[in-house]
């Protein structure tokens, strides 16, 4: 009889046979059951009653007995809350094989066999998980009674899988790929692991079944999910997602890997020649693949399959017969937990004992931060006795000449790649560069960055707006700093408290004069001495560095050619030659104030004398320097803007923050005027514009420097 009772989904996810279900799942699956009240003594059901049922207990108990040959019963099994009976006659409406009565009044859910087989047609991706625990549980229930696991093993490879695959191929249907796609990605998301999702067809289907007839069209798909099997590893899915196109499913797999799986298709598919028998315009079966990747390059199911959808776009309008990964990858956003932090910390320290060498870059038009987190990286690598080479294509600015003989020194390759280095490069560190496309490297290095063997590490402090990540998922220490070379700088302390680590390296020392001062560096140029910092956070970790360096070099002795306190070290980083205080006087003469801001506009005629004079180097350097002087000359902000058309299309903005002014972060002019190409930290920024949209420069300017006005006045 029914009962009253309510139905608990909590108790559900106690049960046996549900353990694989997420709670989202047993939601959907819930008002299927009965729940029904049987009072002590009675019987559910008898030996070789038709049976339509399964049940499981929620509370009290129940017994199984069979009948013996000499006319007794014997007792074979009690089913307590959680445990389920009566599966076999629901598949294939078969008798009952024992008898089953209540021991004590019990509660119980009932599933009939109509309900079961509505579960597996609109549920599929639940109804798989459900039927794998109650095959596994009740194989080891009944392991010794080999009729019935026969039959399990049959029903199993039947009929469970004739609602969720195609009948064409045998590869699964869409509603098991949707169900899985959602599951697999809650894995991959909870469990921190990478999952690749790659959008598959056929090249010129239509004009094959058209040409040739379906028969023909038929092979082909069949043909290209036998060339998928032998490809794929066990735990990947390939679903048919509807006549020539598929889905693959790549669990626990990045991006490059995906791609390498792609390309072996493919290529096994464009040398099959069954084609060629016939008389038409396609010869030849090729495919096109869209692949990305969770993390890599969406954050959610729905970006990842418009990303894998984009990618299979790019493929088929770049010709066809191509597996393309997704553009651009994912936007970079701060470490929110330490435990994180510390993890990806420990897995690049993990890489500096298993890499033997390391190539480190930045990104184009380098400025102090970028290399002084090349050097101090690339310092610590040393100290594991790995060949470190540091990669900057232009010859480096003579305000650095400290950090070339710092790697001279230490046996640290610098300025070029050396081409006839014995030990292959294993590992490629990238520092300070907001996105792939900055990054400062060769056609050589270029081809490396996209090999899928060699480890890319990411050191980088830039978040948001444009940009995107460059290393592999578990090596990107990307987080909120005042630089980049503080990352670094954390690194070396971290390194500091591992003994076992300086004991089995004979590592005397991590945090070394020469690492302090190339993270000092770092944290001095783009802080400005300190005057960019923010919080308390920040703070600390300027003050732990500057003050190392301070007291290292009050207890040794020191050549005169080296700095002897971190204000040596900022007044050489921002040292400006005669030819560069040539450039700064001309765009300083430009300089207008508002109330609290500092401008310079730079129109095209500006620029084509500036180009006369200068490299363009140069001119980005020095704009940088007006725009501090700026800020603290207007005691609120400095911004120069500078057509730089002629270089790239684009005009260029950078603007900064004086020492006084902390209440501003200068990130929020990005989001206010939906600036999407550019990103800094709180005390500088720096945004490009098309050309074409601006039109009047000195207008759009005095515009822009207006809306920032009326923001800033609110703080004032």
């Amino acid at each position: 009889m029914r009962g009253d009772m309510e139905l608990s989904v909590e108790f559900l996810k106690t049960v046996e046979i549900f353990s694989l279900l997420e709670p989202d799942e047993i939601n959907r699956i819930v008002k299927l059951f009965e729940p029904l009240e049987i009072d002590e003594g009675n019987v559910l059901f008898r030996e070789g009653d038709p049976g339509n049922q399964l049940f499981i207990v929620m509370g009290g108990s129940v017994a199984s007995s069979i009948r013996l040959p000499d006319g007794g019963d014997r007792e074979i099994a009690l089913f307590r809350p959680g445990n389920f009976f009566g599966e076999m006659s629901i598949f294939e409406n078969a008798p009952r094989s024992a008898t089953c009565f209540c021991r004590e009044k019990s509660a119980l859910l009932g599933l009939h066999e109509k309900d079961f087989y509505r579960m597996i047609k609109r549920e599929p991706g639940i109804a798989t998980k459900i039927m794998y625990r109650m095959l596994n549980i009740t194989t080891q229930r009944l392991r010794d009674t080999g009729e019935f696991l026969s039959d399990m093993v049959h029903w199993g490879d039947a009929a469970s899988r004739r609602a969720i695959t195609d009948e064409l191929t045998g590869a699964y249907n869409r509603r098991y790929l949707d169900d899985a796609l959602a599951s697999q990605f809650e894995r991959a998301k909870n469990g921190g692991m990478p999952l690749t999702l790659i959008m598959v067809d056929l090249d010129y289907f239509r004009a094959i079944n058209e040409s040739y007839g379906h028969e023909a069209g038929d092979r082909c798909i069949v043909e290209v999910v036998r060339v998928f099997g032998r490809a794929m590893r066990e735990g990947d899915i390939l679903a048919r997602f509807g006549g020539d196109e598929f889905t693959v499913l790549l669990p626990d797999t990045p991006a490059e890997t995906g791609r390498g799986i792609a390309e072996s298709v493919r290529k096994d598919v464009e040398a099959m020649d069954f084609l060629e028998q016939y008389r038409g315009p396609v010869k030849k079966l090729t495919l096109s693949m869209g692949i990305a990747s969770y993390p890599e390059h969406a954050d959610n199911l729905k970006t990842l399959r418009e990303r894998a959808d984009q990618a299979l776009y790019a493929a088929k309008e770049g010709g066809r017969n191509r597996a393309v990964v997704a553009a651009g990858g994912l936007v970079k956003k701060m470490i929110e937990t330490i435990h994180e932090k510390n993890r990806v910390i420990d897995n690049i320290i993990g890489a500096m004992q298993e890499k033997n060498h390391f190539l480190v870059l930045g990104h184009k038009n380098p400025d102090e931060d970028c290399i002084g987190s090349m050097v101090a990286i690339a310092l610590i690598a040393g100290k594991f006795f790995k060949k470190a080479q540091v990669y900057i294509s232009e010859s480096m600015h003579e305000h650095f000449q400290y950090l070339l003989d710092i790697c001279r020194h230490n046996a640290i390759g610098c300025s070029g790649l050396d081409e006839s280095a014995a030990t292959p490069v294993d590992a490629i560190i990238i520092c300070d560069t907001p996105k792939p496309a900055m990054i400062d490297a060769s056609e050589r290095i270029s081809s490396m960055l996209e090999d899928g063997r060699i480890l890319k590490i990411e050191i980088d402090h830039h978040l948001g707006a444009d940009s995107r990540y460059i290393g592999d998922e578990g090596y990107r220490l990307v987080t909120e700093a005042t630089s980049s070379s503080e990352l670094v700088g954390l690194i070396a302390l971290k390194l500091a408290k591992r003994e076992d680590l300086l004991k089995r390296y004979n590592i005397l020392n991590p945090v070394s004069r020469n690492v302090i001062l190339s993270v000092l560096t770092g944290i001095v140029g783009d802080t400005n001495m300190g005057q960019f910092i923010q919080s308390k956070r920040q703070r600390r970790y300027y003050d732990i560095f500057s003050n190392l360096y301070n007291s290292m070099l009050a207890t040794e002795t020191v050549k005169e050619t080296n700095f002897m306190n971190k204000d040596e070290v900022f007044h050489e980083i921002q040292r400006l030659s005669s030819h560069e205080a040539r450039c700064f006087q001309y765009i300083s003469g430009k300089k207008k104030f508002s109330k609290y801001i500092g401008y310079v506009v730079l129109d095209a005629k500006d620029m084509t004398y500036l180009a006369g004079e200068f490299d363009h180097d140069t001119i980005v350097s020095v704009t940088r320097s007006v725009a501090d002087s700026l800020a603290e000359e207007s005691g609120r902000l400095g911004l120069v803007a500078y057509d730089d058309s002629r270089m790239s299309g684009l005009v260029q903005f950078r603007l900064r923050r004086g020492h006084d002014f902390k209440t501003f972060d200068l990130r929020r002019v990005l989001d206010i005027f939906n600036f999407n190409e550019g990103g800094g930290h709180e005390g500088a920024i720096g945004f490009r514009i098309s050309h074409d949209r601006i039109g009047d420069m000195e207008g759009f300017v005095e515009e822009l420097v207006a809306g920032i006005e009326k923001t800033v006045a609110g703080l004032a």
